[in-house]
């Protein structure tokens, strides 16, 4: 429940931006920007270091895309938010990344018990 709270925030404080900056902010870029911030700390972007990087450096591209909007840089704006959506997916990649090598270790700690020799083998005895 606290997680669709802060995204009905963030929709709201959003949509209140979408209408300061007025129609020259881009509102396909600038939504597609924020579901990938969205999506970044939906899945823990902050928790992972360089996930962590590239979700801040999403957050400031939309604010800066913002700024520019607001002074009529439309176009400027526009990239701005193509780079902060792709950092946040870049951020989401990341996260993912670190969950799978995490998986992969804890599989390959599994399966080196199975390696061990069981019972009264000694080590170093000789395999006739």
């Amino acid at each position: 429940m606290q997680t669709f709270k802060r995204i009905m925030l963030m929709a709201v404080l959003s949509l209140g931006g979408l209408a300061c900056a007025g129609s020259d902010l881009p509102a396909k870029h600038l939504a597609d920007a924020e579901a990938s911030i969205r999506a970044a700390e939906e899945v823990g972007a902050q928790s992972a270091p360089e996930a962590a990087l590239q979700l801040k450096m999403a957050n400031d591209r939309l604010r800066k895309a913002r700024a520019l909007a607001a002074e009529g840089e439309s176009e400027d704006a526009a990239k701005l938010l193509e780079e902060a959506r792709v950092s946040a997916e870049l951020a989401v990649l990341l996260v993912r990344e670190e969950e799978a090598q995490a998986r992969a270790l804890k599989a390959r700690q599994q399966a080196s018990k199975y390696d061990q020799p069981q019972g009264g083998a000694k080590s170093g005895a000789a395999v006739q």
